[in-house]
């Protein structure tokens, strides 16, 4: 019943949006009401039902609508950086200036792992994506091709094991934004410059490989 994002109705926007207020102010998204939702939303709980079959489509559409949006929005951010170590600085940047949003990343990746109605949702939303939607493999998975292109052709274990390489760092590094805030204060300057170079040594790597590989 849930309406393509890119045609979402007035309505279904509104209750996307009043989710994920709520999931940033903090709220258990399985203990979260039909009522909260539309109180938050500012819509009558007998109409968000014309769009919706359930409380879960109404969460797992809206984590999903927030991810793609986010990724979306930060891609088309990358393209304006010349090269890797640009993209990966503004990555980082974009996690310290968004600190909240990846509290929230890091909590829609916990909901996917459990076992709850909203993870199944969310998982078949997921499966089921357009290429053109992009969450964060799929945004670091371009960053990586347009990186590599002409080099070779990665394979999928190579693709895959990059994509991770990355996203690893990424990750690691919102734990110390995170150690940042319980007082913690070593340099971010440093801090990036190190994860960015990390970065374009190990890319660097596989495109001298895959170098390699064609011209045997």
């Amino acid at each position: 019943m849930m309406m393509e994002n890119t045609q979402l109705a007035p309505k279904v926007k509104a209750t996307y949006q009043a989710i994920v207020q709520l999931f940033r102010e903090g709220i258990d998204l399985n203990n979260l009401t039909v009522s909260e939702i539309t109180g938050k939303a500012g819509i009558g709980k007998g109409t968000v039902y014309e769009y919706f079959s359930n409380k879960e489509e109404m969460i797992a559409g809206a984590i999903f609508y927030e991810l793609k949006d986010s990724c979306q929005s930060l891609y088309d951010h990358l393209k304006q950086e010349k090269d890797l170590y640009g993209k990966m600085n503004a990555i980082l940047l974009s996690m310290e200036e968004r600190l909240s949003h990846t509290s929230c990343f890091f909590r829609a990746i916990h909901i996917m792992m459990d076992n709850s109605a909203i993870s199944s949702k969310l998982k078949e939303m997921v499966k089921s994506k357009g290429e053109d939607e992009l969450l964060v493999m799929d945004m670091l998975g371009r960053v990586i091709e347009e990186e590599i292109a002409f080099e070779g052709e990665l394979t999928k274990e190579d693709k895959a094991y990059l994509e991770m390489t990355v996203l690893s760092k990424i990750i690691c590094y919102a734990m110390y934004q995170f150690n940042l805030n319980n007082g913690a204060k070593p340099e971010r300057k440093a801090m990036r410059e190190m994860i960015c170079r990390s970065t374009c040594r190990e890319i660097e790597n596989f495109k001298v490989m895959l170098a390699g590989d064609v011209e045997e």
